[in-house]
């Protein structure tokens, strides 16, 4: 049987906003001047007070976000940490830092500059495995490495695993640090104007049964998730727009097109890919796609926003309003209607989500 699934909390450690649903809600309301954050870094002192001193000798910063932002979705969840949590991280760069330093250790002093440890780091999952050992995560662990779209891909899977009864409850995100490498790499291949970011946020997904025995608080349900790949070379944008993953999402939400009040786009200030996306969801929907929000322009480009753009919609579905590029909360849609979380990377993936609220 088919498991229906809801949103219970949420964590955020980003340069624009940190804490839980009600910080969130309460940033996503505020006025454009006090939306400032893309481009931006978390500070090392927001850091030290979600992470002590002890844990930060171990861990990386990138780790530190994200043990950082899963501890605060679990406490706005009121999730007890236990054997039958999952946790799914998505990220484009993963510890890029540590992987930089471990090289350079050895391309300056030879073997002897090699760090033992370092080297654990250079994996791509090691902010998944910091992150499991730290809120006692013991069931399935997965890490996703993807451009772009990382963070509603990891929500998107993590809801899939539950639907299907494999998790009753699971915690999903994205994270990214700023590092100067890819910085100098995606100017090389003509990324220039994409606004990067980095942060960290997570959601608690339950199944609804788990959810109302416990007397949670239900943010929202996510109805429907699918994703797939259209052609296109590797961070390049493709030239077709017919795409089925749109149309997958609202079937497995058993919803139509006309169903969907509003969409959040993956859209931030790479105007080709932009411009790729729009017309995919045009096409999705036969030339008149619903009202749409965005946030990338606002808390910029990182796998952390795209996990952000989920609970945004979770917002939405709550309040009817939504966001503009410009940063303004306005109304979009009346509350309790569904909506769509999309996005589209370079080098074709694609992932959509069905968001609404929770209803009986």
């Amino acid at each position: 049987m088919r498991q229906r699934v809801v949103v219970t909390g949420a964590g955020v450690v980003a340069g624009a906003v940190v804490g839980g649903w009600d910080r969130l809600a309460a940033f996503l309301e505020a006025p454009p001047t006090m939306k400032s954050g893309a481009g931006t870094r978390v500070t090392d002192g927001v850091l030290a007070t979600l992470v002590d001193e002890s844990e930060a000798r171990r861990l990386s910063r990138v780790c530190q976000l994200t043990v950082a932002a899963s501890r605060l979705a679990l406490a706005d969840a009121r999730v007890d940490s236990g054997g039958d949590l999952g946790l799914v991280v998505g990220t484009e760069f993963g510890d890029l830092r540590s992987t930089v330093e471990f090289a350079d250790g050895y391309l300056d002093r030879g073997p002897a500059g090699l760090s033992a440890l370092l080297f654990p780091n250079t994996v791509m999952n090691t902010m998944a495995a910091a992150t499991a050992i730290a809120v006692g995560a013991r069931a399935a662990t997965l890490t996703l490495n993807a451009p772009a779209v990382a963070g509603e891909l990891a929500v998107a899977r993590a809801a899939a695993t539950i639907m299907a009864g494999r998790a009753e409850r699971v915690i999903a995100g994205g994270v990214d640090e700023l590092h100067p490498v890819p910085g100098r790499v995606l100017d090389e291949l003509g990324m220039v104007d994409d606004a990067r970011s980095e942060g960290a946020t997570v959601l608690v997904l339950e199944t609804l049964p788990f959810a109302r025995a416990r007397h949670a608080r239900i943010l929202a349900e996510v109805r429907g998730a699918a994703w797939g790949a259209l052609p296109a070379h590797p961070c390049g944008v493709g030239r077709r727009t017919t795409s089925r993953v749109i149309e997958t999402a609202l079937r497995a939400a058993s919803l139509l097109e006309r169903d969907v009040a509003w969409i959040y786009t993956s859209v931030s200030a790479d105007a080709a890919r932009a411009d790729w996306e729009r017309a995919v969801v045009a096409r999705a929907f036969h030339g008149e796609p619903p009202a749409a929000a965005t946030l990338g322009t606002i808390v910029g480009h990182c796998a952390g926003s795209g996990a952000l753009r989920v609970a945004a919609a979770a917002w939405t579905a709550r309040s009817g309003r939504g966001v503009d590029g410009d940063g303004e909360a306005s109304v979009i849609t009346r509350p309790g209607t569904s909506g769509l979380v999309h996005g589209l990377a370079r080098g074709g993936t694609q992932v959509a989500l069905v968001v609404g609220p929770a209803e009986a």
